[in-house]
């Protein structure tokens, strides 16, 4: 049941355009301020690929995210795409995200993961912000896959809020 979950997610993606090289779901929760940082680099990430055939898609996995809650945070964090809610978790279990921030990058197919980890090493551990940003895995990983090579470094460990 999981994995027809996630497919039928992804079809639903796939109905409003082209197959992309790349989706990325982000796990994010409002309340998390390691997940309210992420925002600026997401929205920068996605001016970046979007047009490149990576599409983003921010899950929330929290028991008390409403529809009302994502447009809130959408709006007040100006995310530019589609928000969706994983209150059951059957998302987050499918594609293992544990913290938000978390990011899970699957292929084309949709199943085959790329990339799973952190953002960037703006956090050295919870509650430590690093001063200046050194690391930018997403990204790296992100420019690997829209050139067509293996992504170089396909884990990182997530610094962020537990998911419950």
């Amino acid at each position: 049941m999981p994995l027809l979950y996630l497919l039928l997610n992804y079809l639903t993606l796939l109905v409003s355009g082209p197959v992309p090289r790349a989706t990325v779901y982000v796990f994010l929760a409002d309340t998390c301020p390691i997940s309210q940082a992420a925002t600026l680099p997401l929205r920068e990430l996605h001016a970046q690929y979007a047009g490149q055939g990576v599409r983003f898609v921010g899950v929330f996995p929290a028991a008390d995210a409403t529809p009302a809650a994502l447009a809130a945070f959408a709006k007040t964090y100006q995310l530019p795409f589609p928000l969706q809610a994983d209150p059951g978790h059957r998302l987050t279990k499918q594609l293992q995200a544990r913290v938000t921030p978390e990011a899970v990058v699957l292929g084309s197919d949709g199943r085959t993961a790329l990339y799973r980890g952190r953002l960037n090493d703006a956090y050295a551990a919870l509650g430590q912000h690093r001063p200046v940003t050194r690391r930018h895995e997403l990204a790296d990983a992100l420019a690997d896959v829209v050139a067509g090579r293996p992504v170089a470094v396909p884990r990182t460990e997530p610094v962020g809020c537990f998911i419950e």
